[in-house]
């Protein structure tokens, strides 16, 4: 399995591969390879929802497009955030207080009073909507909206930190929905599974005997690393996270947590581990990631970046392509219709294209 090179789009701010490509150049939206201008100010980011793009400018503006570049709506104060083939999150000024809706394609199903900004971190499938206000998961049943539990986070006590604090436990991310839960990641290297119709909490994981850092008088050793790295396999039974130069991986169906040292697999490429990232690309044979070359057996003075595919079978990496003189932003790299997307540094959109296997 090989990819090559099909083409390079410099300038690009952001992008977002959803049945077609949109992409940012210097306030201006392309549509595949028709623009249309945009705003006066930078752009901060956009989503697409049902045939319509979404966008927010630095200065809270907003302008709703139909794929055509037809303007819908403009106005100010609207901060799209979230979006999904059902739904679409925002978020808005209300006297002074931030509210947070959901709506689908034809109206909005949920508004909610949000506290601190920080906490709207989302979930959403076409059956339940979770978010995080003050220190409590609620949860609302889809189509309307409503709400059937919350989970406190503070019935799970307290976590000691790198530097020997007490810290209440926060939600990084929502990993997914496996069966009739959903899976959580949280501060203080723990995993939640907890049951999506009555959210109770079903198990937790945190323990890693023989995985990380002796550092910090031992506090980071035999526990999972940092749990906003963790991603649902597109099977749906494992979580898995490529953690430096390890695979970590957490078992659902068993509940067995575990990691694998990938150290000799990185040295056939001089790489020295895997860049962290909080989400991969993925088909049912590859993740697709970042890795970090060893700079010091390559005799430089930087460290080169690779996007690689990493084959979950054999634990190989199968192919790589290496930016030259550019370096890899943080973005997830995007995977649709045999098509590789990634941004670098240097605000070039690569996209390579999966190679035709001969006969």
């Amino acid at each position: 399995m090989n990819f090559y090179k099909k083409k390079e789009i410099s300038k690009v701010i952001k992008y977002s591969k959803k049945n077609n490509l949109y992409f940012l150049t210097n306030k201006k939206l392309f549509f595949n390879e028709k623009s249309f201008s945009i705003f006066d100010t930078p752009v901060d980011g956009f989503e697409i929802f049902n045939n319509k793009v979404y966008l927010n400018d630095w200065n809270g503006n907003y302008k709703i497009y139909k794929t055509s570049g037809e303007v819908i709506e403009k106005g100010e104060g609207k901060a799209f955030f979230h979006s999904s083939n059902s739904y679409l999150g925002y978020q808005y000024l209300k006297e002074g207080n931030i509210q947070e809706a959901l709506i689908d394609k034809n109206e909005v199903i949920l508004n909610l009073d949000i506290i601190d900004k920080k906490n709207s971190i989302n979930f959403s499938n076409k059956n339940i909507y979770c978010c995080l206000i003050n220190n409590e998961i609620y949860a609302y049943t889809l189509t309307k909206a409503k709400l059937q539990w919350k989970f406190n986070l503070e019935t799970l006590g307290k976590f000691e930190d790198r530097d020997g604090n007490l810290q209440n436990y926060e939600v990084h991310k929502f990993i997914g929905a496996w069966q009739n839960s959903i899976v959580v990641a949280c501060s203080g290297q723990l995993v939640l599974d907890i049951n999506s119709k009555t959210g109770e909490l079903n198990r937790k994981w945190q323990a890693l005997p023989g995985y990380g850092s002796s550092a910090f008088q031992g506090r980071l050793q035999h526990k999972l690393p940092s749990t906003d790295g963790f991603q649902l396999d597109i099977s749906k039974s494992y979580l898995y996270q490529l953690s430096g130069a390890y695979l970590v991986t957490i078992d659902l169906v068993t509940g067995k947590a575990d990691y694998q040292t990938l150290k000799n697999t990185l040295e056939e490429h001089v790489f020295s581990g895997f860049r962290w990232s909080t989400g991969y690309a993925e088909d049912e044979n590859h993740i697709y990631t970042i890795a970090e070359m060893n700079r010091m057996e390559l005799g430089l003075d930087y460290t080169p970046q690779c996007i690689v595919a990493f084959n979950k079978k054999t634990l190989k990496i199968d192919w790589h392509y290496r930016f030259e003189g550019d370096w890899v932003k943080t973005d997830i790299p995007q995977l649709a219709n045999n098509k590789l997307y990634q941004l670098s540094g240097d605000n070039t959109l690569y996209i390579f294209e999966k190679e035709e296997k001969s006969v």
